[in-house]
């Protein structure tokens, strides 16, 4: 088997065990939240939420980019990993430090009394996971797809799932959410240090760092960009609105958050890795990227229109009547869902050829549009601020791919070529959806039965549909890639005759 080839199939295979594992973490999320939502109030979640923004942002400081400066090295050597390590552990320790000297301040800032203690036990996961910097690093280079994913079902689901809830039952309030996020941080450690060895002595060597920091400078000037993008709507609401309005606002994006967090990480995690093997080579890249972004478009379009259309019976069934509030800010979120998936394929790409200061700056331009827009529609209340944060995503998405049209041999026509499938699967999807819901409603009084007949008989309609029309639907490059790395593994499979 030739490198290109063997390449293509460790990166397609690292994808399929990614949405794997992406899929099932999704599933215990949704169950999860759904029985913390029942356990936990939402101005708890809110002040939970407020501790999550600050401790992830300051996470954006601690690893310093080490790890996709590692992932990306064309030639990576033992004193890369050593320094890494030592920069990944004096950051730990001093933000762990500074968070526990600046939560008074940080609790005056948001008006959250409250805030003070949870903000400097939250302070831990920083000691915590600057012993898995490199590990995790190292995995995702290598692509150890498969560990990656296990690692991440299991801290998730026995971590933060059964420790969540268990505390939860036994009224911790959101004390169980702060123990929740720890102990998942430390069951992911002592996994990532028993099934990833790497070299713990320190390194204080000056060029290493230079060459690290060069790369990984970038990165973080990017990340901090995009955090404050991601996380800005949350501060205004928080800051503005209070935590009640942050809580119902916080799982109005999480739900629209998790489908980009299933398949745009998935694709994210594989292919940076990936490219950064073919960084010099354009037209491969080019290809890659837009191959990429059709199967997302296949995917994403139908989706956001069924969760638009199913939004009531889906927020009611998974968190009961005391969250109605959040169905129109998620239908509203939920539009743009297309954008916030596709732009982490130009993520990839210019990361992997190593243009992070170009995306920096773009990334800060995305901040503000999702302060800006968050600001100006709360005076609309939580459905102005989904608006405007939709809006900012759709700015993102364009700026991201002109960056990438200057980086590879694309063009706009075939980005808009690329999106044509999955625009009219789209438009199947909605009119077979909205025939089917409304007969549903009409007849079924119950939000949880609508909610699984309607799944089941839309699937089943489209299923019919694509299967009978396949060329509407899949485009060619599609279809050789199933065929390629799909059926031939069916066909290989022993079958047993009698």
């Amino acid at each position: 088997m030739s490198r290109e080839k063997k390449l293509t199939e460790q990166t397609f295979l690292g994808f399929l065990w990614m949405i794997t594992g992406s899929g099932i973490q999704v599933v215990l999320k949704i169950v999860v939240i759904a029985v913390l939502a029942r356990l936990i109030t939402p101005k708890e979640f809110g002040v939970m939420g407020i501790a999550v923004i600050v401790l992830e942002f300051s996470k954006l400081f601690t690893q310093m980019g080490v790890g996709p400066a590692i992932i990306q090295r064309k030639e990576l050597e033992r004193r890369h990993l050593e320094v890494g390590f030592t920069l990944s552990l004096l950051m730990g320790l001093f933000f762990s430090s500074l968070l526990v000297l600046i939560a008074p301040l940080l609790a005056a800032f948001f008006r959250m009394e409250g805030l003070v203690p949870i903000m400097r036990v939250i302070s831990l996961v920083f000691l915590v996971d600057s012993f898995t910097l490199i590990g995790q690093a190292l995995m995702q280079r290598n692509m150890k797809f498969k560990v990656i994913t296990t690692i991440e079902v299991l801290s998730y689901t026995i971590g933060y799932g059964a420790v969540g809830i268990v505390l939860g039952y036994f009224g911790w309030g959101v004390w169980a959410l702060v123990i929740a996020n720890l102990s998942q941080a430390v069951l992911q450690a002592v996994l990532i240090v028993w099934v990833q060895p790497f070299s713990k002595r320190l390194g204080t060597d000056f060029k290493t760092f230079k060459e690290l920091l060069h790369f990984g400078g970038g990165m973080t000037i990017a990340r901090i960009g995009n955090y404050l993008a991601l996380q800005g709507d949350n501060l205004v609401v928080g800051r503005i609105l209070g935590e009640q309005a942050l809580g119902i606002y916080g799982r109005a994006y999480q739900f629209m958050a998790m489908p980009a967090g299933l398949f745009g990480n998935a694709l994210d995690k594989t292919l940076f890795p990936a490219m950064a093997k073919v960084q010099d080579d354009k037209q491969k890249l080019g290809k890659a990227y837009l191959t990429s972004v059709s199967i997302i478009a296949l995917i994403a379009i139908p989706l956001s229109i069924l969760l638009v259309v199913l939004a009531p019976e889906t927020i009611m069934t998974l968190l009961g009547s005391n969250w109605k509030d959040v169905i129109l800010p998620f239908q509203i979120l939920a539009c743009s869902l297309l954008f916030r998936m596709s732009y982490k394929m130009s993520d990839s790409l210019t990361r992997a050829m190593g243009a992070v200061y170009r995306r920096a700056w773009r990334q800060f331009i995305f901040a503000a549009l999702v302060i800006i827009g968050a600001y100006v529609g709360h005076f609309w209340s939580l459905s102005g601020v989904a608006w405007g944060v939709a809006v900012a995503l759709v700015v993102n998405f364009l700026l991201m791919a002109q960056l990438s049209i200057q980086l590879v041999d694309i063009t706009w026509l075939s980005i808009l070529k690329a999106h044509w499938h999955g625009l009219v699967l789209g438009a199947t999807t909605g009119i077979v959806s909205y025939i089917i819901v409304k007969v549903c409603r009409f007849y079924i009084q119950s939000h949880a039965l609508t909610l699984l007949i309607s799944i089941v008989s839309i699937s089943f309609l489209l299923f019919l549909v694509i299967w009978y029309f396949p060329r509407v639907f899949i485009r060619d490059d599609h279809n050789k890639l199933f065929n390629k790395l799909i059926s031939k593994r069916f066909k290989k499979l022993p079958i047993q005759t009698a």
